[in-house]
């Protein structure tokens, strides 16, 4: 069964990986509001970094 579960997965890792990119456009976006002169990297960093702890509080529910 999960042979079956990983074929569907592999059909939105694409999609996933659009929807991350989208979201660290939008955090950026957000995040120069407050800061006009920003580091997009580093904002790029912290946003991932924000997303990954997010991800292990999600998947701890």
């Amino acid at each position: 069964m999960a042979d079956l579960e990983q074929v569907e997965i592999n059909r939105y890792r694409r999609e996933l990986e659009h929807d991350v990119r989208h979201l660290v456009k939008k955090y950026c976006r957000i995040m120069s509001w407050e800061v006009p002169e920003l580091n997009e990297s580093e904002a790029g960093k912290l946003i991932f970094m924000a997303l990954r702890q997010a991800l292990d509080e999600v998947e701890k529910e």
